[in-house]
């Protein structure tokens, strides 16, 4: 990737977290830049991002054990983005919007580092189901395309290729039992 599309990127990203439009989950991962890579690139602009967003969020809530001065921003910041690398700037925008809606529960007028951190891991772990959902959606439809393709020619050789195995009779009865198996307490029909 070059520089400049690099930076195309990374623009695009901070001027979807700078506006006050809502962002799925999903729209954030699969449209999102990387923390990472974009700190890597723009490390001065990502921060001041990331702090303005958190720091609206804090300020927000107006919690009166939060941080105190651009400081303890700065290093909350630091630590996340070294925790959280995988994390896209848009996930950040989306975990700030449901900070500020109350999704993460109530913090008792207290919201520093610690509770922060909590709320990044119960996020990943959100996405992570998003994620493993999708995967298996894809699957599903991959092998409906699959099982739908084939030809009738195909099929018949399956049938032919299943018959040539000569698999021993099925020994369970209609309710998945094994059928030499005596089952007392089972009413006999």
């Amino acid at each position: 990737m070059t520089k400049e599309i690099a930076r195309n990127s990374i623009q695009m990203s901070i001027q979807i977290c700078s506006t006050r439009s809502n962002l799925s989950l999903a729209e954030a991962w699969e449209g999102g830049t990387n923390v990472r890579f974009a700190f890597k690139n723009e490390p001065k602009m990502i921060h001041i991002t990331l702090t303005a967003l958190l720091k609206d969020a804090i300020d927000y809530l107006d919690m009166n054990k939060s941080f105190r001065n651009e400081g303890d921003y700065f290093d909350a910041v630091t630590y996340l983005i070294e925790q959280f690398p995988v994390m896209k700037l848009e996930e950040w925008k989306v975990i700030c919007q449901r900070l500020k809606a109350g999704y993460y529960g109530k913090m008792y007028e207290r919201l520093k580092l610690p509770e922060l951190v909590e709320i990044f891991q119960r996020h990943e772990g959100e996405r992570a189901e998003m994620i493993e959902k999708n995967i298996k959606e894809k699957r599903a439809e991959e092998f409906k395309q699959i099982k739908y393709e084939a030809t009738d020619e195909q099929r018949a050789m399956w049938a032919e290729f299943i018959k040539k195995l000569d698999l021993p009779e099925d020994d369970t009865d209609e309710r998945g039992r094994w059928k030499f198996i005596e089952h007392p307490n089972t009413p006999e029909e």
